[in-house]
């Protein structure tokens, strides 16, 4: 299994952060190359499901994930079935006057040997990237967001 992590300081509450980031309508608004989502009741709570399709560097992926855990304000913790299989865990931590967003993608490549080969070659660079422009992207979204009065 590969590894990224990232993470992110937010100047919002985290219950600003989770509002958004458990809305999975609204991924394709900061998640790049996202298109196509259908999403299945009850999510985002756990058994609720999300099918999208992903395209980064001319590959479209079809990806389906399936939440495992959701600890509103805390955590949301999916696995990933499709092209990547594995596990994609936010978690979010109150920090000063924000939230600290950390994102971990634990997955595998199908093909065995040559899915390992690729995925250290290309596809984990290629995670990474469009994680840590996910997180810039988001941060800006919630950070745009009008404050509760």
């Amino acid at each position: 299994m590969a590894i990224v992590r990232r993470d992110v300081q937010i100047r919002a509450s985290a219950q600003d952060t989770m509002a958004l980031l458990s809305d999975a309508s609204r991924w394709p608004d900061w998640y790049p190359g996202m298109t196509r989502i259908d999403i299945t009741a009850p999510f985002p709570e756990t058994g609720g499901k999300v099918a999208f399709k992903v395209r980064s560097a001319g590959v479209s992926m079809a990806i389906t994930e399936t939440v495992l855990d959701y600890q509103a304000d805390r955590l949301q913790l999916l696995e990933m079935e499709g092209m990547l299989s594995g596990s994609a865990r936010w978690e979010l931590t109150p920090e000063g006057d924000g939230t600290r967003l950390t994102t971990t993608f634990d997955y595998a490549l199908p093909g065995g040997p040559i899915g390992k080969i690729a995925d250290t070659l290309m596809v984990r660079r290629m995670n990474a990237r469009s994680l840590e422009e996910a997180l810039q992207n988001f941060k800006a979204l919630v950070e745009s967001r009008p404050l509760p009065t």
